[in-house]
């Protein structure tokens, strides 16, 4: 749904410049151009955005604590966070 609505979109984006232009673009341009997101590309946004988050969250565990030297420790020490928090709210712990 989300491709369709895209390439619905940028299809009048490039109706808009060819006739602001008075150019008009071939038809296998126009499908490059034109082209909506594949379910592929979704998914690895989807994975950018996840792994920008993730690596944002380590090394901001990393800057404040100075005893912490790398990226990899700082990703336990924010994984057993998470998972104390989520114990506390449950009411697991302590």
């Amino acid at each position: 749904m989300e491709k369709r609505f895209n390439q619905r979109a940028y299809g009048q984006i490039v109706d808009l410049v060819e006739n602001m232009t008075g150019r008009s673009v071939n038809e296998i341009e126009r499908n490059i151009i034109a082209k909506g997101a594949d379910e592929i590309d979704l998914v690895r946004s989807g994975l950018e955005e996840t792994m920008i988050s993730s690596y944002q969250q380590c090394r901001e565990v990393m800057m404040q604590s100075p005893n912490i030297e790398g990226l990899r420790t700082a990703a336990f020490v924010s994984a057993i966070n998470k998972i104390a928090s989520d114990y506390i709210a449950l009411g697991i712990f302590p």
